[in-house]
């Protein structure tokens, strides 16, 4: 009797055809199976294919019938939506800027700029056309009128129309482009012939809605599109039969205008062709629609969190779900403050692209979150307090080993450490792992023979010139302490645990520095030895916090002054509203030929 095993575990083309030659040898009817020029081979070849080809096909159907192992957006939208998630769309780059027109009617005492006035502004080599996404009232007296802290969208509004007809049952209304900004989709239903318009709002859910409120929904469709829904009368009021559905909303160019920050006027406003505009705001907030890793990560999180903002984590994954330029975002308690403040909850948030948090950002965040957290909780958005990290790194390499030049290894090593703070920094509660830190150095290059890195943390302060504003830097990690020389090493760094960089000090070039005994002195930042010209406050070796007093000073050098610290310990750390960065002007790598 034949073997009529089957092993189910090999599902590529050779084992197949190995297990129907398996088969064969068990039976004595057909005997040139085995040869691949006979006729029985190539039909052995036929089933081997259509075996393999049913089980690839199966194998991908399986795939796609669950989120975390589906490839195609499609499937992976569709699951989305059983978790009522609506995949991030494009966001229009906003920019806020003030608005003024000459040569008005002296009797007119406003005129209107309607919703769509268009500007164009240039980044690069290209133009982008930015639109009022309202009508902007210009008020005035004496033929000028004027707008304050008006927000302007990149991108094109753009109608679509749709005939209702409950006779097909399969109609679904469908807009055309994938680069919508959902954000800017309006709606309305004209009905009765013309003689009655519908204006309906957007909805996210079915509470307290009833068969009159005019509402639609949003869901993602096919082909990166999105489609609109209505209610079906019970919940949510449905168009009449025969009404034209009106849709408008703005196509974007995503992320690329952000930064766009001169704009003119690309027509008449009011009739009045002299007009003034004076940016607020540079455009930010611009990005392309979700991924599919993306939404993958986010739905479940937004499921969990229901629209609500109870926990520290729903805070955080609202805003990084809804705001695209949201890269790092901690929520924590104001009982975790010093001192406490019960009844808030604080969220630092750092965004793309920006230095900072705009007071607008900060804003929009506060509105989106009250919306949603519980009526005795107040939402604080604060800007995160950046730590940087200065690397100074002596790197050295076998050139009997390798043709490569001292620049190609320093170009290694300054890629492995962007690698490395992009993976392992760059967020909330992060640690820097010297350890780790000098590894990747190390593996920047396999003719690398070791390296003697140094590591200090900086901060950057902004001080009111010609004041005496005091000013508090935390840096929550203990300090070297003690008494130090205060010279400068080789590479013009001070050897004391804190300094900074130079700013002018009652007409002489001055820098700060500490004395090893906790106390902050403002020094000759060009005397070899130290000259003190004034106290400048306390240095808690212990907690890392800095009390800078008495910085009265007339002007500083760059954006900035740079505050220095050594670490006591090699490893350092951010807590829950600082974040850990290293950026490529904080690195000064010095390498060093030797012969192995």
């Amino acid at each position: 009797m034949a073997n009529n095993s089957i092993n189910l575990v090999n599902l590529d083309f050779a084992s197949f055809k190995t297990q129907l030659k398996t088969y064969l040898k068990s039976q004595d009817i057909f005997k040139d199976y085995d040869f691949e020029g006979s006729n029985i081979s190539v039909l052995l070849d036929i089933l081997s294919y259509n075996t393999y080809t049913n089980s690839f096909y199966l194998n991908m159907v399986g795939n796609e019938m669950f989120m975390d192992t589906a490839v195609l957006r499609d499937s992976v939208v569709s699951h989305a939506k059983l978790l009522n998630y609506v995949p991030r769309s494009f966001k229009s780059a906003r920019a806020i800027v003030d608005l003024t027109v000459y040569g008005g009617n002296t009797s007119v005492t406003s005129i209107i700029a309607p919703k769509g006035t268009s500007f164009t502004s240039r980044v690069g080599s290209n133009n982008f056309v930015f639109v009022t996404d309202q009508n902007v009232i210009l008020t005035g007296a004496n033929g000028t009128y004027s707008a304050e802290n008006v927000d302007i969208y990149e991108g094109d509004y753009v109608s679509e129309s749709f005939v209702v007809n409950y006779a097909n049952t399969t109609q679904r209304y469908v807009l055309n482009s994938t680069n919508i900004d959902t954000d800017s989709i309006t709606v309305a239903s004209i009905e009765d012939n013309g003689g009655n318009t519908i204006h309906f709002t957007l909805a996210t859910s079915l509470l307290d809605k009833t068969s009159n409120s005019q509402i639609y929904f949003v869901q993602a469709a096919q082909d990166q599109k999105y489609e609109i829904l209505f209610g079906d009368g019970i919940s949510g009021r449905k168009p009449k039969d025969n009404a034209v559905v009106l849709c408008e909303y703005r196509v974007t160019n995503g992320e690329i205008p952000n930064g766009a920050f001169k704009f003119i006027s690309d027509g008449a406003i009011g009739g009045l062709s002299n007009v003034q505009i004076g940016t607020v705001a540079a455009a930010i907030g611009g990005s392309v629609n979700e991924s599919i890793e993306s939404v993958k990560f986010n739905a479940p999180r937004y499921f969990t969190a229901q629209e609500r903002a109870i926990t520290t984590e729903d805070y955080e994954n609202l805003l990084k779900i809804n705001f695209p330029e949201v890269l790092a975002v901690s929520a924590y308690g104001g009982q975790d403050v010093d001192p406490p403040q019960y009844g808030r909850v604080f969220v630092a948030v750092d965004i793309d692209q920006v230095d900072g948090l705009p007071a607008s950002k900060r804003d929009e965040y506060y509105s989106f979150l009250k919306t949603r957290c519980p009526v005795s909780i107040e939402p604080i958005i604060i800007e995160p307090e950046m730590i940087y990290v200065y690397i100074t790194s002596l790197v050295r390499y076998n050139i009997n080993t390798t043709d490569l030049s001292a620049g190609d290894i320093k170009s290694f090593v300054l890629s492995a450490i962007s690698t490395y703070s992009s993976t392992y920094l760059n967020d909330f509660n992060k640690t820097l792992r010297y350890s780790q830190l000098v590894t990747a150095i190390d593996n920047a290059d396999e003719n690398i023979v070791g390296n003697e890195t140094d590591i200090e943390a900086v901060k950057k302060i902004r001080p009111q010139l010609n004041s005496n504003t005091p000013i508090v830097l935390d840096f929550n990690f203990a300090l070297e302490s003690g008494v130090t020389s205060g010279k400068l090493r080789h590479n013009n760094r001070s050897t004391s645990p804190v300094f900074s960089t130079s700013f002018d000090f009652q007409n002489q070039v001055a820098r700060l520095q500490d004395d090893g005994l906790g106390s902050l002195n403002i020094v000759k930042a060009d005397s070899a030895s130290i000259e003190k010209l004034a106290p400048a406050g306390t240095v808690d070796y212990t907690t890392g916090r800095l009390n800078i007093t008495g910085l009265n000073i007339q002007s500083y050098y760059g954006s900035s002054i740079k505050i220095y610290v050594r670490p006591l310990l090699k490893d350092i750390f951010s807590t829950k509203n600082s974040i850990l960065q290293i950026v490529a002007d904080d690195v000064e790598i010095a390498i060093e030929q030797v012969r192995i």
